[in-house]
């Protein structure tokens, strides 16, 4: 008989909807058999008193790049460490995920195939972090999205190192996604627009051309791997939602056409909101160039606009950080929940649910994980106070009492 763990004295809030029940959760081996009420204790069980703590499912990070790590500028990512150093923050960052409450993730672009070997490292317990749900390296034309570094460094070449691969025309577009799915990747992640983010190609510009991303759209439904589709300009959100893309990644430019292709299609948002609010607000003071912040600052009202246009319509939205930055590091995905309460208008419960419920649907998994519920595996994060008063409790480190993965304590906060 298996020893089972029983968490006693909480608030376990169960279902979808997030229902508070207090009482004792009894967990054996990697899945919850009981909660709420006092449950009887068996000779063996470890007893662990949560003293009135909160218990809500392990966060979900649908947007993450596990190699960012005290990223400023595109430099940071693709030059200034080699990819034996991006391999090893990958493992730095997993590691802090998890003790962040971040027991699964969804890895939207990597150097090398970083993400992929992460995972399965994880997989075979060779290092700690979540589950990971990881793309490889990010599709991208010459000039677009992930084409980071000036024509005259490497002579006009591609660079073979990069976060981002550049296609040119429809068959080398599907030749990668190929390899790629060879490599083991779960996702794949095209650049259809640019980004604020790279002074070289911002926000409103497009990146593939049409039958470009009509290409990658074409092979991923017949290899049946799911797209994430980076889309900031009008153009390239509706060309994302029209074509099937199963998320469309910031979301900044959504307009009336865009939005009833995404409700028509089921499109789901990752809008990576608080990372761009970040970017706006306090970018400056932590070394982000000005060009960058100003891209940033430009675009945040509208990006905030776009989100809230898209949640009022019923366009399913998931939490994504995007962190890894200089003013945002890993786990700072826990602020999406603060920013769309205070900027969108969701509800805590609401918010939430972009953190788990959403993100386990969109990934496939939510009959595992996503809730707390009789059967569902353990995935628990424990919280000193009640994150649906204040949502700021889950991004505060001395408000995590406990991560649960998988049935198991994988991180505690030692007492004051």
């Amino acid at each position: 008989m298996m020893t089972r763990l029983v968490l006693s004295n909480a608030t376990f809030y169960v279902g979808s909807d997030f229902t508070g029940v207090t009482g004792d959760m009894v967990i054996e081996g990697e899945r919850i058999t009981a909660v709420g009420g006092e449950q009887a204790r068996l000779p063996g069980d470890t007893v662990i008193d949560l003293d009135g703590g909160y218990v809500i499912p392990g966060l979900m990070d649908a947007h993450c790049h596990l190699i960012y790590r005290d990223v400023a500028d595109p430099y940071d990512i693709e030059l200034r460490k080699s990819i034996a150093e991006a391999a090893i923050d990958a493992v730095f960052n997993a590691s802090t995920l998890l003790d962040c409450g971040f027991t699964t993730i969804r890895d939207v672009g990597s150097r090398g195939n970083i993400g992929v070997e992460t995972r399965n490292a994880i997989n075979r317990g060779d290092i700690r972090g979540p589950r990971v749900f990881p793309a490889g390296r990010i599709l991208s034309a010459p000039g677009g999205l992930a084409d980071f570094q000036p024509s005259h460094v490497f002579e006009g070449r591609a660079y073979p190192y990069g976060l981002g691969v550049q296609v040119i025309g429809p068959h080398e577009a599907r030749a990668e996604i190929r390899r790629q799915l060879k490599d083991g990747v779960a996702w794949i992640k095209v650049g259809v627009s640019g980004t604020g983010f790279n002074p070289l190609c911002p926000a409103e510009r497009n990146g593939l051309s049409e039958i470009e991303f009509e290409a990658v759209m074409n092979e991923a439904r017949f290899q049946g791997v799911p797209v994430a589709a980076h889309a900031e300009s009008a153009e390239s959100v509706r060309a994302a939602a029209r074509l099937g893309a199963q998320t469309i990644e910031h979301g900044i430019y959504i307009d009336d056409e865009s939005l009833e292709l995404m409700v028509a299609n089921g499109t789901t948002l990752s809008p990576t909101l608080s990372m761009y609010h970040a970017f706006a607000t306090r970018g400056a003071s932590m070394g982000i160039p000005a060009v960058i912040v100003d891209q940033h600052k430009r675009t945040h009202e509208r990006h905030a606009a776009s989100v809230r246009s898209a949640f009022e319509a019923g366009v399913p939205i998931v939490a994504g950080g995007d962190a890894g930055l200089t003013h945002f590091p890993q786990g700072s995905c826990a602020e999406e929940a603060v920013s769309y309460v205070e900027l969108i208008g969701m509800s805590t419960r609401e918010a939430l649910r972009t953190l788990t419920v959403n993100v386990a649907t969109l990934l496939g998994v939510l009959d595992d994980a996503g809730t707390i519920d009789v059967g569902k595996r353990a995935d628990l994060l424990v919280l000193a106070s009640d994150p649906l008063v204040d949502p700021a409790v889950l991004k505060q480190a001395a408000q995590r009492k406990h991560v649960v993965q998988g049935g198991a304590i994988v991180h505690s906060r030692l007492p004051d």
